[in-house]
């Protein structure tokens, strides 16, 4: 009798007991997608919660077990604290034997939340984009090297939040040419000519007729210059030459100087202008009567006013010097501050991808390369104006910006690209190609989505981990 009596109990105990059972299986189920989803969704290029929310929408309806839960689950996701997404999942398992005494479903409700931390040993080659094209506005009226500054300041924010010196970042602008710094004039791996100055005679002869000009009607034309197109007076003339009272007419005898302003041109011996090989053959510096190379690079720091400083300085002017595009030079320096070895020598040495510091080169451009390489000298030049030569000529160019990308790879080298407004198809296949994976490659269609681009940018680089 006290048996009988006993069994319901034992019964709905041990009903109870499975129940419980299913859902604890239920809820570890569904801590598992709710880690991952969160996981996921924090290392996205997301940056807006709208964004992140819809990553952790598609990882839950296609990964989470509902095998134990009952109807359709539900989350929510939101940003507790700066840099921490969270994820809370509800659901509910049916009772089979809690039933009997009045409990129809139990609760499952679990909460995962991620942080996008600061970035930990890591090594960071900015390869921006100096060239006359920056000078432009997009449709909104934002000018490019602005938006730019705009967008690198973010990720230098982002990656250097703590002053501890794990991170480090290197700033290498470029155009027709790299500015290495003067101050490494007497460095071993670059090779500079003394400066020098001529002086052209001073000749005279007399003048017995001028040619006089008659200007017609007013005419205005437009040209391209690195993509940007400008307005000048064409107007056409009508000239004769007229009898005038003989006079004398002198010129020259003036002193023209050449200097070094910290230019470099590309190595010549082989392939050597393709890689960091062989530090110890120089580069050539050029003298010029004029700057022709903007901003100097800044090396491997961790000091972040540096970077900061350096970026807000980026110009793509220097008096009248306008630079056109030349994507090799760039690159291959981006791959010298990361090197170990000459020309800088801050860079850790090369190894294998799983071990520490994390090297990374990140490459903007507006446009497509526009000057050629000569191998006499290592000057980048205009090409031909024969259309197939100078044709072949570019896609040279562009065989060894891929060729420095593959190179940069090859030593475990992250290499991100970001393609601004980039209308040529030729380009934006060149610079995906170029990035390590289809990932790396952001193809930003205006300002705006520059400063999205360098903030995945910064989100991919930074550590995601679980908090709670």
């Amino acid at each position: 009798m006290i048996f009988g009596l006993a069994l319901p109990v034992l019964i709905v105990m041990g009903g109870a007991a499975w129940d419980l059972q299913r859902a604890a299986v239920a809820r570890s189920y569904a801590q598992d997608a709710a880690d991952a989803a969160v996981l996921a969704a924090a290392a996205s290029r997301g940056q807006e919660l709208e964004d992140m929310t819809a990553v952790v929408d598609d990882y839950v309806a296609h990964n989470l077990d509902r095998r134990y839960l009952q109807g359709e689950p539900t989350h929510v996701v939101d940003e507790p604290q700066p840099a921490h997404l969270r994820v809370q999942l509800r659901g509910s398992v049916p009772s089979m034997f809690l039933g009997i005494i009045g409990i129809q479903e139990m609760p499952v409700v679990v909460s995962a939340t991620a942080t996008r931390g600061a970035a930990e040993e890591v090594e960071l080659a900015l390869v921006l984009d100096n060239t006359w094209s920056m000078s432009d506005r997009d449709s909104s009226g934002t000018v490019k090297i602005d938006a730019l500054k705009s967008a690198s300041r973010l990720l230098v924010n982002e990656l250097m939040q703590r002053d501890d010196g794990k991170v480090r970042i290197a700033v290498v602008p470029y155009a027709d040419y790299v500015n290495v710094g003067t101050s490494n004039r007497s460095q071993p791996w670059v090779s500079v000519p003394a400066d020098y100055s001529t002086t052209s005679p001073r000749t005279c002869q007399t003048i017995t007729s001028e040619r006089r000009c008659t200007r017609g009607a007013p005419r205005t034309c437009t040209r391209s210059v690195d993509g940007v197109s400008e307005t000048y007076d064409c107007t056409p003339s009508t000239c004769t030459d007229q009898p005038v009272t003989p006079y004398e007419r002198c010129s020259g005898g003036g002193t023209t100087h050449y200097r070094w302003y910290g230019c470099v041109a590309s190595r010549t011996e082989g392939v050597m202008r393709l890689n960091d090989a062989h530090p110890e053959k120089p580069y050539p510096g050029l003298l010029a009567t004029s700057q022709n190379c903007l901003s100097p690079i800044l090396p491997l720091t961790d000091r972040r006013t540096d970077v900061l400083s350096t970026i807000n300085g980026l110009v793509v002017r220097v008096g009248g010097y306008r630079p056109l595009t030349y994507i090799p030079s760039g690159l291959i320096w981006g791959v010298n501050v990361l090197s170990p070895t000459a020309p800088f020598e801050q860079g850790d040495p090369y190894h294998d991808a799983n071990r520490k510091p994390r090297k990374i080169l990140v490459l903007m451009t507006d446009g497509e390369n526009t000057l050629r390489y000569d191998p006499s000298n290592g000057r980048h030049t205009t090409p031909s104006t024969n259309g197939n030569s100078g044709q072949q000529q570019l896609r040279a160019t562009n065989n060894d910006t891929a060729a420095i990308c593959e190179y940069a790879r090859s030593r475990n080298i992250e290499v991100f690209t970001v393609a601004l407004a980039v209308s040529s198809g030729t380009a934006r296949d060149l610079l995906q190609g170029c990035a390590s994976d289809s990932e790396h490659y952001f193809d930003a269609r205006d300002t705006a989505a520059l400063g999205g681009a360098f903030a995945s940018i910064a989100a991919s680089i930074n550590r995601v981990r679980l908090v709670e």
